[in-house]
């Protein structure tokens, strides 16, 4: 990715094949406890084994003090036991920094744990490898290749994923749906991370509008298509945030711009202390008087959760489809000069009604649309005669 630079906070799981983040100021005592006295972490066992792998281990000989004190690092952070915060070596993370560019190599999907710690896909990106292979969101990994996944760090995960263009990887997966598990071969490819398109509905008097990401190119795209959306004098809007796995919160803040008023509140940062940040619309609100319906899924995450509950809270928006994700906390993430990088979580995202998208409960967690209606088998998504939600949508909007 670009270099680090004071940007809004990103909040998306860990993707297969990106991540974006910006830096975050930490405190020095905070990554040297030993020579911070009043730290209470006491780091005296992690050098008691490796005096202990230097002097007995069979292979002493072999080992790489660098990695041994990346992996040491990996373990401190795996055991906050948060999934969304986790440490990257310096090709980990010189690989994630790389793809806010919107192009690399990979399969094309996105992956968390679930509350069982089970590794499991968010949502393929569309006109990916994992698209087209059919992969789908809460497919939960069971193995890859041979690996089986139980125990593995998401960022494990990733690198196995990971390869270059033309190989292959092979998924063994559980879906809901299916009595046994399913494995699926997905050949790697160059992946070109797509962000808006739109087209005119029902004789131009709707703009169905499909929003794929919110990398930093994304506000600045929609403001693009809602111009051309003002010029055609298309008159109600479909917004399409199925399977958008979500990004950069300034787009979301920007983007909600065009459909409430400036200074509205679209969604508020709360910290471990309990203080709040509000973040409010810019403008420009030109399309807020006209119709809108949001399409979300169970693939729909973070970011597009974001965009979708404040239009929703702020009664400028119908949401259909099925219950989202239920991705809403804040992480930042601090380079260090070795290249390695620490992501942690440091807040929570509220709606404009103080509710909360990451919920404890499980069954208050994400966004539940107003009406409910899954996809049918052999539906495509923006066909407007195979797509049973699409459809749906328009049918309100008449």
């Amino acid at each position: 990715m670009e270099p680090l630079k004071p940007k809004p906070s990103f909040f998306l799981p860990l993707l297969i094949v990106a991540l974006l983040f910006f830096s975050g100021g930490f405190l020095l005592g905070e990554y040297y406890p030993f020579t911070n006295p009043n730290s209470p972490l006491k780091l005296a066992k992690v050098i008691q084994v490796y005096n202990s792998l230097k002097g007995s281990f069979l292979l002493s000989k072999t080992l790489d003090p660098q990695k041994l004190e990346y992996g040491a690092a990996k373990g401190l952070v795996e055991a906050a036991g948060d999934p969304y915060t986790y440490f990257l070596d310096p090709k980990e993370s010189k690989d994630f920094f790389d793809m806010i560019n919107g192009s690399f190599q990979g399969i094309g999907a996105e992956i968390a744990f679930n509350e069982d710690k089970q590794i499991i896909v968010i949502a393929p990106l569309e006109g990916t490898p994992a698209k087209r292979a059919g992969l789908q969101p809460q497919d939960i990994i069971l193995q890859i290749d041979n690996k089986l996944t139980a125990g593995l760090s998401l960022d494990e995960a990733v690198t196995l994923i990971r390869g270059p263009k033309g190989s292959s990887v092979n998924l063994t997966i559980k879906r809901s749906s299916l009595p046994d598990p399913l494995r699926l071969s997905i050949v790697r490819d160059t992946i070109e991370i797509p962000i808006v398109s739109w087209k005119p509905l029902e004789n131009g008097s709707i703009a169905y509008i499909q929003l794929f990401n919110f990398d930093e190119k994304s506000g600045d795209r929609f403001a693009q298509a809602a111009q051309k959306i003002l010029g055609a004098n298309a008159k109600k809007i479909i917004l399409d945030l199925r399977g958008n796995p979500g990004g950069i919160l300034q787009e979301a803040i920007q983007m909600a711009g065009w459909f409430v008023d400036k200074n509205a509140i679209v969604v508020s940062e709360r910290s471990a202390d309990g203080t709040k940040k509000d973040y409010k619309s810019e403008g420009p609100g030109q399309l807020k008087g006209l119709p809108l319906v949001i399409l979300v899924d169970k693939g729909s995450a973070s970011a597009s959760e974001i965009l979708a509950g404040a239009l929703h809270v702020h009664n400028k928006a119908t949401l259909v489809g099925e219950k989202t994700f239920g991705k809403g906390t804040v992480q930042v993430l601090e380079k260090f000069p070795d290249g390695s990088s620490l992501r942690v979580t440091i807040s929570e995202w509220l709606l404009p009604d103080g509710s909360s998208i990451n919920n404890q409960d499980e069954s208050k967690k994400g966004i539940t649309p107003d009406v409910l209606i899954a996809p049918k088998s052999g539906d495509k998504k923006g066909n407007i005669q195979q797509d049973t939600q699409l459809k749906k949508a328009i049918e309100l909007l008449k």
